[in-house]
């Protein structure tokens, strides 16, 4: 017995999460994505774990590129969510701005002012139903800990105050 998938994602709207673009490839033929099921899984290796819809163009540009990059939005970067979620005109490689995007070791695209950024090499893909668990084993990664990270949490973008004595 389980619940229907209207009643899941109503629960899960209310589970609160960091907000993140994962990306893959090079210009111009970058893709990328917003995403919340992003979560650590190992610490040796070094490994990150994110649910990527199997459906979309993200999803098989990763399998094909074998690197992602999993970026976490600072509050300020709501307009990027949005533009990488499908919320904006923008779409393609017109959501990577000039000036926003680096890369790092795998050569995926990496924002610049992200609170964090895992650079990844894909080490596994496991089917999850509608979904896929992409496994990252982090080859470098940067860091804002001064920035306020971006969560959402039923439909709404809310910022986190990071407490300076822990950052």
């Amino acid at each position: 017995m389980s619940i229907s998938s209207d009643e899941y994602r109503q629960l899960m709207r209310l589970h609160p999460a960091a907000v993140t673009i994962i990306t893959t490839g090079s210009a111009p033929n970058r893709a990328g994505l917003t995403a919340t099921a992003v979560m650590s899984l190992s610490t040796n290796p070094v490994r990150v774990v994110c649910a990527i819809n199997q459906a979309s163009n993200t999803y098989a540009r990763i399998a094909e590129n074998k690197t992602f990059s999993v970026n976490t939005l600072a509050q300020a970067q709501i307009p990027l969510a949005q533009a990488f979620s499908g919320q904006a005109s923008l779409s393609g490689e017109a959501r990577f701005g000039a000036d926003d995007w680096m890369t790092l070791t795998s050569g995926a695209p990496v924002l610049k002012g992200a609170v964090m950024t895992l650079d990844c090499k894909l080490v596994d893909s496991i089917d999850a139903g509608t979904h896929a668990l992409i496994i990252g084993e982090i080859v470098a990664g940067q860091r804002e800990p001064d920035l306020a990270p971006l969560i959402y949490v039923d439909g709404n973008w809310a910022g986190v105050q990071m407490d300076q004595a822990h950052a």
